[in-house]
């Protein structure tokens, strides 16, 4: 029994406090917004390269595009609430991807009823909006993520990269390369 709990101990050190299920926003186990903007930076390493090469290497019959997820990977919705700003290291990828014609698409489990918000939020954050696609009433998050990024295929993009923080921003097919920011076990929603 010492031994047992001798090792829960060390694993509550290890993992640090946890907060309950359900609990405020600061009650909850996410880290300060500082050490979230040091993680989505380690999170985007290479980015810049992979996009500048990528975009050198397109075919003459390709229109490359980012794929973007909208809160906590290209506005700080967690961090800012109903203010929310653009994420400093993902607006610097995307204005780099705006000055080699990479076009962004934003892909969001946002509702249709959520439209305007959401373009005002994007375009105030600094971002061009070439498309963005809504989850569809009834619709599950990964059903529609996946219809999106079919629906900018569709149009004709090639999605060379794809960022986000949730699982369900990466389950599926459509793009190329995946840039997997932070959530903290679910944390940053």
């Amino acid at each position: 029994m010492p031994r047992l709990l001798g090792l829960l101990t060390v694993l509550a050190l290890v993992l640090g406090p946890t907060a309950p299920v359900g609990a405020a926003p600061s009650e909850r186990a996410a880290p300060s917004r500082a050490e979230w903007v040091k993680d989505v930076k380690r999170a985007m390493k290479g980015s810049d390269g992979y996009l500048r090469e990528r975009a050198a290497a397109a075919t003459a019959d390709e229109v490359l595009a980012v794929n973007l997820d909208i809160d906590n990977s290209s506005i700080a919705s967690y961090y800012d609430g109903d203010d929310a700003g653009a994420i400093p290291r993902v607006k610097r990828f995307a204005d780099l991807a705006t000055s080699l014609g990479v076009a962004l698409v934003f892909n969001t489990g946002r509702s249709n009823a959520q439209r305007e918000r959401t373009l005002t939020q994007l375009t105030d954050a600094g971002y061009p909006v070439t498309l963005l696609c809504l989850r569809k009433r009834g619709e599950t998050i990964p059903h529609g993520k996946q219809r999106c990024r079919d629906r900018f295929v569709a149009k004709g993009y090639t999605l060379v990269a794809n960022i986000g923080n949730n699982p369900t921003d990466f389950r599926g097919t459509g793009y190329e390369k995946a840039f997997r920011l932070p959530n903290y076990r679910g944390e940053l929603g």
